[in-house]
Order: C-alpha cells, then structure tokens, then sequence
C-alpha cells in the first residue's frame, strides 16, 4: 500500500516516469501474476496514459496502433519526457537529433532544435511519424520494424535472411541481441496489457 500510494503521489503530480520507477522497485512481481489478481489501481499506474489526446491523434494521423506507441513511450523512455541516452536519443519515443530534423523537414516544422524533442507533443508528433517510415521499411510487421528501432535496419535484414522462420513468433525468439529480443517482447507484451485495460480486449 505504501508503494501504491507513493505511485499515485507522482502520477498526481503529472511525473509518470517516477511513478512507474517507485513501482518497478517495490519487488512486487507485477507480470507474475495475470492481470485479474492486481488491483486496477496498480494496473492503470503500471501502464498510464500521459499525453494521451497527442498520442491518439498523432498515431492516427499515421496509421499506428496507438497502444503500440504507448508500449514503445514506456520501453524508450520510461514515460520521461526528458530523458537522454548516452547516444544523444531525446525524449518520450528516444529520438537521435538527424531522425528528428529528417521528421520535422517532413512535417513542415522550420527551424528544428533537438531541444524541441524534449516537448512531448513535438517528439510525438515525430516519433510517430519515424515510426511509421520504420514500418513501412518492413511490410507493417510491427515485430520487424520494432527490432530494427532498437538494432538498426542493417542486423534485421541479415536476421530475416539467415533461416527460414516458420512464424513471426520464432523470429523473435531467434533474435541473437538479447537486448532486442526483450524489447521486442516486451512493448508486444505491453501493447496487449493497454488495450485490455482500456479498450475491453
């Protein structure tokens, strides 16, 4: 309970990211148990929906599922607006200063800074759309694109030539960065939990 309420505190406060850290250090195994033995409290903080009418619009006005983008927000970023890597990646969908000027001269924006990316309704505008270049690079197969957004195009092509998968399943499980391989799983895994907790399936 005391993590339950230090979780809400945050997430009153708009800062998602810690909300979901305070969380993810309680111990508590969350993806141990099905979903019907958690509170929906627990749920809906473990999987929020900040910025959610950006979202919506912008994954919509490219075609994308957009519990898909969530799922990708909260692996990239952990739902902090401000995060940086190491690789000088920005933002809420970890976009690289070239692919957000590449995005916004697609958009129409003029004078892109990569400061920018750190709005989230600028980088999701910009993450979507790079999203949807990634996909349409690899036949819509979300499992494809999302590990190229994570490995580069190059590794995936070499991965999807190498051995004749019988199923999308055991590409992912074939998938030689274990890096990559979890993450792929994981934003697969939840993109279902979003859409049972807010769309009944």
């Amino acid at each position: 309970w005391g993590t339950l309420a230090q979780a809400q505190i945050y997430a009153s406060y708009g800062e998602y990211s810690r909300s979901l850290q305070a969380l993810k250090r309680s111990g508590i195994s969350f993806f141990a148990l099905p979903p019907s033995k958690l509170p929906q409290e627990y749920l809906k903080l473990m999987f929020p929906q900040p910025w959610w009418n950006d979202l919506v619009a912008d994954a919509g006005k490219n075609g994308l599922d957009p519990f898909l983008v969530a799922s990708l927000v909260r692996q990239e970023s952990e739902l902090n607006p401000t995060a940086v890597s190491p690789a000088h990646a920005y933002g809420l969908m970890q976009l690289l200063a070239s692919v957000g000027k590449e995005n916004a001269k697609r958009e129409g924006l003029k004078g892109f800074q990569p400061a920018q990316l750190l709005n989230p309704a600028t980088n999701l505008q910009l993450g979507t759309r790079n999203l949807k270049s990634v996909l349409d690079r690899f036949g819509g197969q979300p499992e494809y694109a999302l590990a190229a957004y994570n490995a580069g195009d190059v590794p995936v092509r070499q991965w999807m030539g190498n051995v004749d998968y019988k199923d999308i399943a055991e590409f992912v499980e074939s998938i030689p960065y274990t890096e990559t391989r979890d993450y792929v799983q994981a934003i697969m895994r939840n993109r279902e939990m979003y859409r049972a907790l807010y769309s009944g399936k």
